[in-house]
């Protein structure tokens, strides 16, 4: 029979909790012991931890100047992502062969110009294993970009170090659909962390 312990780990949530009975006129009682062990008295150890963590770093009097928005901008980066051709240029680097005048590059480029909000954070994600920019931009992460050279018709990534590795796509059709391909399936691992044979 239900009575008054977490649902999680069986503890009592008051006093005689375990012998008291749940039932549906003292359920508003039960979820408001829940809701204060899980998020209030259950928790208030590790909120402690962090805070001293964090004024370890950075008194707490500096931060109380921002709203909280502005605090996860400046320690978070933006989940806005935008970004120029130029700066693309400047931060998506070709290398191993790959160069800025050859079609896979010139491609990428494009799709990344015209990318919505989503796709953008899916294509950081991909890449460096962050959804969204540092609070620097796209400066911070010099992503760098090679020829696929394992013959596959995806791309792959190097998270740790901001790779990408691309095929040699003709079309934007083409490089299109080999990073929805990508993002779509990146969760259950082989296109991450490419090693070259």
């Amino acid at each position: 029979e239900p009575a008054f312990v977490c649902p999680v780990s069986g503890a009592p949530l008051c006093a005689g909790g375990e012998a008291r009975r749940l039932g549906a006129h003292n359920l508003p009682d039960f979820v408001a012991l829940v809701c204060k062990l899980w998020l209030g008295d259950g928790i208030r150890l590790q909120i402690s931890a962090f805070r001293e963590g964090v004024c370890s770093v950075m008194p707490l009097g500096p931060l109380l100047a921002f709203e909280p928005l502005e605090l996860r901008a400046l320690l978070c980066g933006t989940l806005h992502i935008e970004w120029e051709e130029s700066e693309l240029h400047r931060h998506i680097i070709p290398t191993g062969g790959l160069s800025r005048d050859l079609p896979p590059y010139r491609l990428l480029i494009d799709e990344l110009l015209t990318m919505p909000h989503a796709e953008r954070a899916q294509f950081l994600n991909f890449v460096t294993s962050c959804p969204h920019l540092p609070p620097s931009g796209l400066e911070t992460l010099e992503i760098e970009v090679s020829p696929q050279r394992q013959g596959l018709s995806i791309p792959t990534s190097q998270t740790c170090g901001n790779k990408l590795y691309l095929p040699a796509y003709r079309t934007l059709d083409e490089l299109r659909s080999g990073l929805h391909i990508a993002f779509a399936n990146a969760e259950y691992g082989g296109l991450h962390e490419h090693t070259t044979a």
